[in-house]
């Protein structure tokens, strides 16, 4: 992540689409990947950090994490596919991933994965609408970095994205749910992204694009 680091000539703006409840999580030691970088950078680069996460516990974890960032702004929304093209969606968890319940899903199949087919699911349910929808309502401007983890459809989410419509510098993702990441590569690559190595996620289980020459 050592050149995202030096970049010098962003616009500013990052995004985290999934941000769980930042860094205040003591299940993964009070770490998140996007959160340490974005508040390692100097304040006069900052002018906007916009957080979207689904699951309506840990808003308040991230407004806590972020209480001292003005520029934080903060939507409690899903992300899905534009194929699914409805306005509120079920967000599966189970229990036993508390408090956070971090592999909260749309994708039942994703959570049963990780807490087995007899996991008792609950589920909220959540506003939802496609990222390039998000995208064009909220921001005007170019994107300096765009952090993706979505818990079981990283892999649709990116393949929905029309880069066409807006510019971003650096694209860093969740790539271990993956299957098709040859495709992902390609799709990238057309848009004119090259990759440059390991990205935000402090595990080290991201990919990180950028779309400078």
């Amino acid at each position: 992540m050592n050149y995202l680091e030096e970049y010098k000539g962003g616009s500013g703006v990052f995004i985290q689409i999934g941000s769980g409840a930042g860094d205040l999580d003591s299940r993964s030691g009070y770490r998140d990947g996007f959160t340490e970088f974005v508040k390692k950078i100097p304040r006069e680069r900052i002018k906007r950090i916009i957080l979207v996460e689904p699951n309506p516990i840990n808003i308040p974890f991230l407004r806590e994490c972020w209480k001292d960032f003005p520029e934080a702004e903060i939507f409690e929304l899903a992300i899905i596919p534009k194929l699914m093209n409805v306005s509120t969606i079920d967000l599966f968890y189970c229990p036993d991933d508390k408090p956070h319940y971090q592999v909260a899903s749309i994708n039942k199949n994703h959570v049963q994965k990780h807490y087995g087919e007899n996991c008792a699911l609950e589920k909220f349910i959540i506003k939802a609408c496609p990222i390039d929808d998000f995208i064009q309502k909220n921001i005007d401007t170019k994107i300096e970095l765009l952090s993706l983890d979505i818990e079981g459809i990283d892999y649709e989410i990116i393949m929905d994205i029309d880069f066409n419509t807006f510019r971003v510098n650096f694209f860093s993702f969740e790539y271990i749910h993956i299957k098709d990441i040859d495709s992902v590569y390609h799709k990238l690559h057309n848009a004119g992204f090259s990759f440059i190595g390991k990205g935000v996620d402090h595990n080290g289980y991201d990919y990180l694009f950028s779309r400078d020459s």
